[in-house]
């Protein structure tokens, strides 16, 4: 099957399997973190907890990307199939193309043309000041009713991943490595 391990199943089939489980993972780690953001008392005190706020959406949106973007690796494939977002509305799939673009341009990289990073002068009388434009993620969070969105959305990501996983693990279950002696003392 790899170079890692031969197991007589489909390969394509075992791959899509073990980026289900990766994936179920990171959506389960999103619904989670958002969760707890939401039933924090955060977003009530925006300036005080913008750090938090920030470093909670950060993690959200990180772990809700993982399974769209391009892994390493020969045991998984490299991203879930995006038929996983068939179920999602006009609203929902605008969203996950916000996340997606977010993680890409300011939060998992800093990319240049995003953030803008020409800076500019301001003259103020005979005096020039360097003002450096920047679109940090600092300065765009995601909303409480956004944040509130996108839990549901992980969740409902999380419950079709595991669901993919259901049809496919009969078919392999019996031809995985079994690992003896778990829990016997």
């Amino acid at each position: 099957m790899t170079e890692y391990i031969e197991i007589d199943v489909d390969e394509d089939e075992f791959r899509l399997f073990n980026r289900l489980l990766l994936s179920y993972n990171d959506f389960k780690q999103a619904h989670e973190i958002a969760s707890v953001l939401l039933e924090s008392e955060y977003y009530n005190n925006v300036p005080e907890n913008r750090t938090l706020i920030h470093a909670l959406n950060l993690t959200v949106i990180i772990a809700y990307s993982r399974p769209f973007k391009t892994s390493r690796g020969k045991l998984a494939l490299k991203m879930l199939p995006q038929e996983i977002l068939s179920e999602f509305d006009s609203e929902q799939m605008e969203i996950h193309q916000q996340i997606l673009c977010d993680r890409d341009t300011m939060m998992a990289h800093s990319d240049a043309d995003a953030n803008n990073v020409i800076p500019q002068v301001i003259e103020l009388g005979n005096r020039k000041m360097l003002f450096p434009m920047n679109a940090s993620p600092y300065a765009t969070p995601l909303l409480r009713e956004v944040m509130e969105k996108v839990a549901i959305m992980a969740y409902e990501l999380q419950e079709r991943t595991f669901e993919m996983r259901m049809e496919i693990e009969p078919r392999i279950i019996d031809k995985l490595p079994v690992i003896w002696g778990f829990g016997e003392t």
